[in-house]
C-alpha cells in the first residue's frame, strides 16, 4: 500500500514540498536530488517518483522520466498529484489530448483542486472543447465566485460556444464586485465594459447595445473603439443619418481607413457591389477627397469600381500623384486592377501616353510646367513592370535598363530588374542583379533579404547563408540556429527548395520540418494567453488571437513547405519501392552539394559566430538523415496531409496531395474521398480524371484487396464518373498544357510501353503553339522533367528545350 504526502515522515514531507518549490523555480537538478533523498528512505512513494520523473523529463531524460512517472502512478493509482504531474509533462510535450485525460483522472481523486481545474480549463480552451470547458469553468466559479478570472473565463467560454445571453448574464452579475477587486483599474474596467457591449451586439440586441454604449461612455478609455462601435450600432438600428455622422467623425480621425469609408457609404444607402450606385458613390468619394486631399485610400478607391472614362480620370489622378512623389510601390498597388483586362489595357494606354508626353515635352499635357526628370524615370519603371506582368520580358528589360541609365543610384530599379530576369527564367542573372542592389545599400535589411532569397533560388546555399547572417545578433553563439530562433520561415522554405533542387532531400526535409516547428510554436504559444488575458481582462484581443490561431496553418509559407515535404516523402517512398532507395548522408564530415552541383566541405565559421567565445550548439542531424531513413515515409507525409486538410481543405492541391499518399498506402476508400473532395471544389481540375484512372488501376493491380470492397469502390467510381479515360479528357482539353502534364504523369505511374510512348509523344509537343498562354516557364520545366522520367532520347529533350528557349529566350534553365 502506497503512502500519501501526509503519511510521509515529517522530514520527508518538508523535502517533498521543497522539491515542488524547486520545480516552480526551475531548479531541476536540485529538485531531482531532493527527490532521490526522499526515495532513499521511502523508495516506493508513488508521488515522489512522479515528481522525480517530472524533473527527469525536464533534464532531457524524457523516456526515463515518463517511465518513472508511470511507475509512481502504478504505486499510487488514485493520487491526484501523480496524475496532475503526468498531465503537466504531457502538456509540456504538446500531447494535449493525453494531458487532458491525466487532469481528468487527477480530478477523480481531488475534484475541488483549483490548480488542476485551472490547468484543465486552459487545455480545454486550447483544444476548443467549449462544452466541457463550460463545466470546468462553472466548477471554478463555484469554488471561488469572487475571483475575476474565473467568472470572466466562464463568460468567455459561453461567448465562444455561441451562448451570448449566458455570457452577458455572468458579467452583469459580477460587474459590481469587480470594481472593488484589488488591481482592477480604469483600463481593465474599460475593456470589460466594451467586451460586454460587444456580447450584447452579438446577441442581436442592437438597441440595447446602443443604450449600453452611451451609458458606459464616461468609463471608456478606448475612444476610437467606442466611436467605431457607436457608428456600427447606429447603422444596425437603421439610424442612418446619425450613423453617417459617426462615420464622418471617424474618417476625420483616420481618412485612410477603408472600413470607415465603406461604412459611410452604406449609411448613405450605397453599395459598391451595385452598378447603379457607382455614380453616386463617386460623387461621395470626390466630396470626401476635397475634405481629405492627402488620403491615399480615397484617391485609390474609385479605381476598384469605376470603368470607362471615370476609371481613366481616377487612374490619371492616382498615377500623376505617385509619379511626382516617386512612389516605387505604384505598380504593386495597381496590380490587383489587372484582373480586369479592360482596366489593364486602359492603364497601358495611360502610361504609354505619359511616356510620350514626358519624352517629347518633359511635361504632362495638362501641365503648365516641366516635370522633374525623376517623373519620367518612375513612368518607365512602371511600364517595365507592366510589360513584365504581360510576359513581354525583353521589352520590360529594355525599359528598366533605360530607367537605370537615367537614375543609376536608385536601388528599387535594380530590384525590379532582378524580378524581371527571374520571370524570364534567368535565375543567375536575377541573383547577380539583386546582389548588386544589395551592395548599393548594405544597411537595408529588406534588400539584403531579397538578395538572400535570390541566391537560394540560384541554389547558392553557402553564399546565401553568409549574407543572411549579416543582420543577426553579433553575440549569437550559433548563427544558423539564430535564423531558426528568429523564425525566418521564408528563409527556411527557400533553403529547403534549394536543397531539393540540388537533390539533397535530407537537408530539404530538415528545412521544411523547421517551418512546421515554427508554426507549431505559434499555435502552442497561445496556451499562455488562456490565463494571461483573463488576468488582464483583454477579452476582445483574446478572442481575436484565438480566431487568428485557428487559421495559422493556412499561411502560404506553411502550405508551400508542407506540399514540398509531401513530395519529398513520396519521392523517397517511390525510390524505396523501386529497389533503389535514396542514399542518406550519415556523417557531418561527408561533403554536401553546392549550387553548381559540385561538392565542398560544409564548414562555416559564421555558423558559430566569428570571434566569439560562446560554444555553438551541436546539431545532432545536420544532414536530415533521420527524415531520409524514417521507417515509413508515407506516415510522415500523412502528418502534413492531415494538417493541410484541416487548414486548407478548400484548396484543390490539398486533395491531390492526400490522394497521392492514400493511394500509395492502399487506403483506397480515403483515395476515393480525396477524389470526391476535389470534384466538389473543382470538377474540371486537370488532375481529376488521372486520379480516377490511377485509382481504378490500383484496385485492379492489388490482388490482396477484398473483392467485395473492390467491386463496391469500382461501382462508386463508375456511378460518379462513368467510363472516363485520360485520352477522352485530353481530347476535351486539347489546348491546355496542365491537362497534358497531369495525363502524362498518370500514364507514367500506371506504366506499360504503350502508356510511356503516349506520354512521350504528348510531352515532346509541350511547347506547341496550340497550348497558348498555358506554356508557362514552370509548366515547360515540368514537361522536361517528365520527359526525363520517360527515358526520352537526348534528341527529344533537345527539341523541347529548343522550342522552350524560343518562348523564353532569356531562360537559362533549358
Amino acid at each position: 500500500m502506497s503512502l500519501t504526502i501526509s503519511e510521509l515522515p515529517h522530514k520527508e514531507q518538508a523535502l517533498f514540498r521543497a522539491a515542488l518549490k524547486l520545480y516552480e523555480a526551475r531548479q531541476y537538478k536540485k529538485g531531482l536530488k531532493t527527490c532521490e533523498q526522499i526515495l532513499k528512505k521511502v523508495p516506493n512513494h508513488g508521488e515522489t517518483l512522479a515528481v522525480k520523473g517530472m524533473f527527469m523529463a525536464h533534464l532531457d531524460r524524457k523516456e526515463e522520466g515518463y517511465e518513472t512517472i508511470k511507475r509512481g502512478i502504478e504505486i499510487s493509482p488514485k493520487s491526484s498529484i501523480s496524475w496532475h504531474i503526468y498531465g503537466i509533462v504531457n502538456r509540456s510535450d504538446q500531447k494535449y489530448t493525453e494531458a487532458i485525460k491525466c487532469y481528468e483522472e487527477a480530478l477523480n481523486g481531488d475534484p475541488d483542486n483549483i490548480n488542476i481545474l485551472r490547468d484543465l480549463a486552459s487545455l480545454q480552451a486550447h483544444m476548443r472543447q467549449f462544452d466541457k470547458l463550460i463545466q470546468t469553468r462553472q466548477k471554478l466559479v463555484k469554488l471561488n465566485s469572487l475571483y475575476v478570472p474565473f467568472w470572466l473565463g466562464l463568460a468567455n467560454t459561453y461567448h465562444m460556444a455561441g451562448k451570448y445571453d449566458q455570457a452577458i448574464k455572468v458579467i452583469s452579475s459580477n460587474e459590481e464586485a469587480m470594481k472593488i477587486e484589488p488591481g482592477i483599474g480604469p483600463t481593465e474596467i474599460s475593456e470589460l465594459l466594451m467586451y460586454k457591449n460587444w456580447l450584447i451586439e452579438l446577441n442581436g440586441d442592437y438597441q440595447q447595445a446602443l443604450e449600453n454604449l452611451k451609458e458606459i461612455r464616461p468609463k471608456i478609455l478606448d475612444i476610437t473603439g467606442w466611436k467605431e462601435q457607436k457608428a456600427n450600432l447606429l447603422f444596425k438600428v437603421n439610424r442612418n443619418e446619425a450613423a453617417a455622422m459617426a462615420y464622418q467623425d471617424l474618417i476625420e480621425r483616420n481618412p485612410d481607413n477603408k472600413a470607415y469609408i465603406l461604412g459611410y457609404l452604406a449609411c448613405n444607402g450605397l453599395d459598391l457591389a451595385q452598378p447603379e450606385d457607382r455614380d453616386a458613390i463617386l460623387d461621395v468619394i470626390h466630396t470626401l477627397q476635397h475634405q481629405f486631399p492627402n488620403s491615399s485610400t480615397l484617391r485609390f478607391m474609385p479605381l476598384t469600381f469605376c470603368d470607362g472614362d471615370d476609371f481613366v480620370k481616377s487612374a490619371d489622378v492616382v498615377a500623376k500623384h505617385a509619379l511626382r512623389k516617386g512612389i516605387p510601390s505604384l505598380f504593386t498597388s495597381m496590380k490587383l486592377l489587372y484582373a480586369d483586362k479592360a482596366k489593364g489595357t486602359a492603364l497601358e494606354t495611360l502610361f504609354e501616353g505619359y511616356a510620350v508626353q514626358l519624352r517629347d515635352t518633359k511635361r504632362f499635357n495638362d501641365s503648365a510646367d516641366d516635370e522633374a526628370a525623376s517623373v519620367q524615370t518612375w513612368c518607365t519603371f512602371y511600364l517595365a513592370q507592366h510589360w513584365d506582368y504581360y510576359g513581354d520580358h525583353e521589352r520590360a528589360l529594355q525599359l528598366i535598363d533605360d530607367a537605370v541609365k537615367a537614375s543609376p543610384d536608385t536601388v528599387e530599379l535594380y530590384a525590379v530588374k532582378a524580378k524581371i530576369l527571374k520571370h524570364a527564367g534567368d535565375i543567375h542573372g536575377a541573383r547577380e542583379t539583386m546582389d548588386y542592389a544589395r551592395q548599393m545599400d548594405l544597411k537595408d535589411r529588406y534588400i539584403n533579404s531579397k538578395a538572400v532569397k535570390y541566391m537560394l533560388r540560384d541554389n547558392d546555399v553557402d553564399e546565401a547563408e553568409k549574407t543572411m547572417v549579416m543582420f543577426l545578433r553579433n553575440d549569437a553563439a550559433n548563427k544558423i540556429q539564430e535564423i531558426f530562433d528568429i523564425q525566418a520561415i521564408w528563409y527556411m522554405r527557400e533553403r529547403g527548395n534549394a536543397y531539393r533542387r540540388l537533390g539533397d532531400i535530407g537537408r530539404a526535409l530538415k528545412q521544411y520540418h523547421q517551418v512546421q516547428t515554427c508554426f507549431d510554436t505559434y499555435r502552442n504559444d497561445e496556451y499562455d494567453f488562456h490565463s494571461y488575458n483573463l488576468r488582464k481582462l483583454t477579452m476582445r484581443a483574446y478572442v481575436d488571437i484565438m480566431n487568428w490561431e485557428d487559421q495559422v496553418y493556412s499561411h502560404d509559407t506553411y502550405v508551400d513547405s508542407a506540399h514540398a515535404a509531401i513530395d519529398c516523402y513520396l519521392y523517397l517512398h517511390d525510390r524505396k519501392q523501386s529497389g533503389n532507395p535514396f542514399e542518406a548522408i550519415v556523417s557531418d564530415e561527408q561533403k554536401r552539394v553546392t549550387r553548381n552541383g559540385s561538392s565542398k566541405q560544409g564548414q562555416h565559421t559564421l555558423s558559430a559566430g566569428i570571434g566569439e567565445t560562446k560554444v555553438a550548439e551541436v546539431d545532432k542531424d545536420p544532414n536530415g538523415s533521420g527524415y531520409v531513413n524514417a521507417d515509413c515515409h508515407l506516415t510522415q507525409a500523412l502528418k502534413f496531409v492531415d494538417q493541410l486538410e484541416s487548414a486548407v481543405g478548400s484548396q484543390p492541391k490539398t486533395h491531390v496531395a492526400a490522394f497521392e499518399v492514400h493511394l500509395r498506402m492502399k487506403k483506397y476508400f480515403l483515395a476515393l474521398k480525396s477524389i470526391n473532395s476535389l470534384k466538389a471544389i473543382d470538377d474540371s481540375h486537370p488532375s481529376l480524371t488521372p486520379m480516377v484512372v490511377r485509382l481504378v488501376h490500383g484496385l485492379e493491380s492489388d490482388n490482396d484487396f477484398a473483392a467485395p470492397m473492390k467491386a463496391a469502390l469500382k461501382g462508386q467510381l463508375a456511378k460518379i464518373f462513368g467510363d472516363v479515360t485520360i485520352a477522352s479528357t485530353l481530347g476535351a482539353n486539347d489546348q491546355s498544357l496542365p491537362f497534358v502534364l497531369a495525363g502524362a504523369s498518370a500514364l507514367l505511374d500506371i506504366g506499360g510501353d504503350a502508356n510511356l510512348a503516349s506520354a512521350r509523344t504528348m510531352l515532346a509537343q509541350a511547347a506547341s503553339n496550340k497550348y497558348g498562354s498555358t506554356r508557362t516557364l514552370d509548366n515547360l520545366l515540368e514537361a522536361k522533367d517528365l520527359l526525363l522520367k520517360c527515358g526520352s532520347s537526348q534528341t527529344e529533350l533537345s527539341e523541347l528545350s529548343k522550342d522552350a528557349k524560343a518562348l523564353f529566350p532569356l531562360a537559362t534553365c533549358f
